[in-house]
């Protein structure tokens, strides 16, 4: 490790104060990203993508039983229609 590294990792270490050895840094809030971040290719960790990357949200369904309704037809047959 040259000097410029050096002191870019004794930088890291001041501001983070952990851990031991800094293998991957979050491109947002410049903190440790998991193992499980690293293999799934991530480059920000999972409080940056929750942040600023948001699950769409989906409203709830209506699961009521429509009503069905019995309609006569012009030509004398019959249908349901569910309204």
């Amino acid at each position: 490790m040259n000097l410029a590294e050096y002191e870019v990792y004794k930088a890291i270490r001041e501001v983070q104060k952990e851990p031991d050895s800094i293998r991957y840094i979050c491109l947002i809030c410049k903190g440790n990203l998991s193992d499980w971040d690293t293999q799934k290719g991530y480059a920000i960790c999972w409080r940056c993508r929750r942040g600023y990357c948001p699950r769409p949200k989906f409203e709830a369904r209506n699961w009521e039983a429509r009503k069905p309704t019995l309609v006569q037809l012009k030509d004398g047959r019959q249908a349901i229609i569910l309204d």
